[in-house]
C-alpha cells in the first residue's frame, strides 16, 4: 500500500508525527509527496528531512559545504529534474544533497556523470531549489530588468498569511523569494492584478496597472512550474491536481498595508496559468476621496442620505463598481446604523459592518444569505451582485420595506439595468417604487500632471479633430516621464452616469410604457449627464485624452456623443 512510502515510514519512525488516514496515498512528484506527507503528519518539511536522514542513516545536508563550481558540473536540467545538487568532494566521493535518497538509480546516474562514487545527504525540495538558484544564477537572472523598486520597499518585511492567520515562510527557497519580489513589484506599481501566463517555452509575468497589462519578467518553464506549485501549496489549493481550475486566498502585509490576495489557477495547454488579484484593505474611501467631479459627487452624497430604497451600479468587471458602493457605505457607516453585506467574495473589510462571504459549494447562495440577514434587522444591505430571479425579488422587496439596498447588475449602461431587473422577474410597479437611482461607471487613465504638455491644433490626430467638432478642443497630450514610467498616464479617474428615478420616470416604469429614448429624455431633463458626455467632460477638464476614451469606450463613443448632443438640442437643454 502507498501508506508504506518511505516518507511516511520515516515520519512515523520519528515518534513525532500524527498517524495519517489508512487510505492516505502521497501522489504526484517528489515535491508534491513531501508537501502532502508533511501536511498529513503535521511535521514541517525540516522535521521530515531530519526524520528521513535518521531513517536512512544519512546526514542532513550542510549547505555551508557547497562549492558552486563543482555543483555546476551537473547540468541544471538534471539537477532540477531529480531535485539533487552536488555539494563537495569529500575524500574520493561526491557528497550530493537529494530529496529522494531511495532513488538509487538517480544516484548511480550522478556517479557516472560526475566520474566518481556518490554519497547522499538529505535535504527538502525547497532547500535544494534555493541552492540551485544560487548555483545556476537563476534568481539574479530573473530580477534583472524589473526596474527600480524603492529601497524602503526592498528592505520592508513582507508577511504572507493563510486564511487561518498562520504565517507562510517567505525566505526558505528561491521560489518563495521570487513570489515575494513579484508581489513587492506589483505593490510598488499599484497593480491591481499579477498574471503569470505560459508563453513560448516558459512564462511571462505581467502586471495590470491602471487597467493596462505591462510585461514585467520572463520565467523559464522550470521556474514557472515551481512558482505555480508554491502558490497552490501555500494558498490551500491541491498541488496534486493540475487539470482543474482552483481558487485560493492569502493575506499580505507590507509597509504597514494589508492586502488580500485572491488567487486563481487554471489549466492551459498542458500547464497552468495564475492570476493574483491584489485588494488593498485601506481603500474604503469616502465619496469625497474618489476624484469624482463635484456634480456627480454631490448627487451620490444626496442619494446616500436615503433611509430606504434601492440604488443599482452597472459596468464591466474592473470598472470600480464595488469601490463606489463601499464609498457610499462609508457615508452610512455610523454606530446607530446596522450595515450588512453579501458578497462573493468579500472584497474590502469595513469596520462596523457584518460581511457575509457567499459560498455556493456549501449552499450559502446570495438568495439564502439575503433571506437570513433580513432577519438580522439591517438598516443598510449591500449585495455584491444581483444575478438571479430570487435575489432580485428579495432585494426589491427589502428596498420597499424600509431597507436601504445597494447592489450591482451586469449591463453596459444605467438605464438598461431597469430592463435587466424586469427580465429577472421584478414587476415594473415594484421596480418603480423601489428604485431611487441607477448608475454606470468606467475608469480611465489620467494624464500625468508632471509631464503633460499643451496640445496644439497642428498636432491633432483624426480622433482629436472629430472630438473637437462634437464637443470642444482637446488641450493636453501625454508625454511620459520617470514619475509615470514613460506612459504619460498616472492613476485613474472615474467616469459616471447617474440616472435618478424621479416622478416622471417612475410613472413610465410603472406603466411599462416608453422606449429607451423617451427614458433618456426624461433622465436628461432631471439632470443626468450620460456616460459619453462624462467621458467628453474628462477630456475637456484635462483629466485624460481622446485616445484613452477610445481605448476604454470604443469607437462607438462618437455616435453616442452625437446622439446625446442631438437629444439636448431637441429638448433645448
Amino acid at each position: 500500500m502507498a501508506i508504506n512510502h518511505w516518507l511516511v515510514s520515516a515520519a512515523m519512525a520519528s515518534g513525532e508525527a500524527r498517524q495519517p488516514p489508512s487510505e492516505f496515498s502521497p501522489a504526484g512528484d517528489t515535491v508534491d509527496k513531501w508537501r502532502s506527507v508533511a501536511k498529513e503528519t503535521r511535521l514541517t518539511q525540516e522535521q521530515l528531512a531530519v526524520a528521513a536522514a535518521e531513517y536512512f542513516e544519512l546526514p542532513r545536508a550542510d549547505f555551508n559545504k557547497l562549492e558552486v563550481e563543482f555543483a555546476r558540473q551537473l547540468p541544471e536540467s538534471v539537477a532540477r529534474m531529480h531535485i539533487v545538487v552536488p555539494l563537495v568532494i569529500e575524500g574520493h566521493e561526491a557528497l550530493v544533497a537529494t530529496a529522494d535518497p531511495a532513488d538509487l538509480s538517480t544516484l548511480d546516474e550522478l556517479s557516472f556523470t560526475l566520474g566518481m562514487s556518490v554519497s547522499a545527504c538529505v535535504a527538502t525540495p525547497d532547500e535544494i531549489d534555493s541552492v540551485l538558484a544560487t548555483v545556476y544564477g537563476q534568481e539574479d537572472k530573473q530580477l534583472q530588468g524589473w526596474g527600480d523598486v524603492p529601497s524602503s520597499l526592498i528592505a520592508a518585511d513582507l508577511a504572507i498569511r493563510r486564511q487561518d492567520g498562520s504565517r507562510v515562510p517567505t525566505g526558505q527557497s528561491a521560489t518563495s523569494k521570487l513570489f515575494v519580489e513579484l508581489l513587492k513589484r506589483a505593490v510598488n506599481l499599484n497593480a491591481s492584478d499579477v498574471h503569470v501566463q505560459p508563453y513560448g517555452d516558459g512564462a511571462v509575468v505581467r502586471n495590470r496597472v491602471d487597467g493596462v497589462l505591462y510585461r514585467a519578467v520572463d520565467l523559464p518553464a522550470s521556474v514557472h512550474e515551481h512558482l505555480i506549485r508554491h502558490v497552490k501549496a501555500i494558498s490551500g489549493m491541491d498541488v496534486t491536481k493540475h487539470m482543474i481550475p482552483q481558487d485560493g486566498e492569502l493575506r499580505m502585509e507590507l509597509d504597514h498595508k494589508e492586502i488580500d490576495l485572491r488567487l486563481s489557477v487554471i489549466p492551459v495547454s498542458g500547464t497552468e496559468r495564475l492570476v493574483a488579484r491584489l485588494l488593498p484593505q485601506n481603500q474604503v474611501r469616502a465619496l469625497s476621496m474618489l476624484k469624482l467631479p463635484d456634480y456627480e459627487r454631490q448627487r451620490l452624497e444626496r442619494l446616500a442620505d436615503n433611509a430606504d430604497g434601492m440604488i443599482l451600479m452597472t459596468g464591466p468587471t474592473g470598472s470600480g463598481k464595488t469601490s463606489l458602493l463601499y464609498a457610499m457605505l462609508a457615508e452610512k457607516n455610523r454606530p446607530d446604523i446596522n450595515i450588512m453585506t453579501v458578497e462573493e467574495p468579500v472584497e474590502y473589510r469595513l469596520r462596523g459592518a457584518s460581511q457575509i462571504n457567499v459560498d455556493p459549494k456549501t449552499g450559502l447562495t446570495f438568495a439564502r444569505a439575503l433571506r437570513s440577514i433580513l432577519r438580522q434587522d439591517p438598516d443598510v444591505v449591500m449585495i455584491g451582485e444581483i444575478r438571479d430571479e430570487e435575489t432580485a425579488l428579495i432585494a426589491a422587496q427589502a428596498a420597499m420595506t424600509g431597507h436601504f439596498v445597494l447592489s450591482t447588475v451586469h449591463t453596459l449602461d444605467a438605464l438598461l439595468a431597469t430592463v435587466r431587473m424586469t427580465d429577472l422577474g421584478v414587476s415594473s410597479a415594484t421596480l418603480a417604487d423601489a428604485l431611487h437611482a441607477v448608475a454606470s461607471q468606467r475608469l480611465v487613465r489620467a494624464l500625468c500632471t508632471k509631464c503633460r504638455t499643451p496640445l496644439e491644433e497642428k498636432d491633432y490626430s483624426a480622433d482629436d479633430r472629430r472630438f473637437a467638432e462634437l464637443w470642444s478642443a482637446p488641450e493636453w497630450q501625454a508625454v511620459g516621464c520617470e514619475a509615470c514610467r514613460g506612459t504619460g498616464m498616472s492613476g485613474r479617474v472615474p467616469v459616471l452616469e447617474i440616472v435618478e428615478v424621479k416622478d416622471e420616470l417612475k410613472r413610465m416604469l410603472r406603466g411599462s410604457a416608453g422606449d429607451l429614448q423617451e427614458m433618456e429624455s426624461l433622465a436628461m431633463e432631471s439632470g443626468t449627464r450620460f456616460l459619453a458626455e462624462s467621458f467628453a467632460a474628462r477630456v475637456e477638464d484635462g483629466s485624460t485624452t481622446v485616445a484613452e476614451i477610445i481605448r476604454v469606450y470604443g469607437r462607438g463613443f462618437y455616435n453616442r456623443l452625437s446622439h446625446f448632443n442631438n437629444l439636448r438640442r431637441g429638448l433645448g437643454t
